[in-house]
């Protein structure tokens, strides 16, 4: 989802306050200042639930995301893997919003379930 500077940087601010660094769902580290930048700290914001599949465009399925990320997610939906890790994305009805879940195998203590 392309969003001129100023939107992203406003959406940054929500999401992340008015920090210079933060981290994505996937533990990437990503820089305010390198919105749509390929480099080791540049980020992108796209939509959860991708509309060609019936995602809608309104904040509730917007997320930030390190660039390197978003490649490798490739909009899968609804489960994916980013790293080796797995993640599935959910949907609340009654909050309007999606939400990514990372799946949890068999060696972790609470025999798989989502976390």
């Amino acid at each position: 989802m392309l969003m001129n500077r100023e939107e992203a940087l406003k959406l940054w601010n929500n999401e992340m306050g008015d920090k210079e660094y933060a981290y994505d769902f996937a533990g990437k580290k990503i820089k305010r200042n390198d919105y749509l930048v390929k480099n080791q700290v540049g980020w992108v914001i796209t939509h959860l639930r991708p509309l060609e599949l019936g995602g809608n465009d309104n904040i509730g399925n917007i997320i930030i995301m390190h660039h390197r990320t978003f490649e490798e997610w490739d909009y899968q939906y609804p489960e994916f893997s980013i790293s080796g890790t797995n993640y599935y994305i959910h949907y609340d009805e009654k909050g309007d919003f999606y939400y990514i879940e990372r799946i949890l195998d068999d060696d972790d203590d609470d025999g798989g379930f989502f976390i």
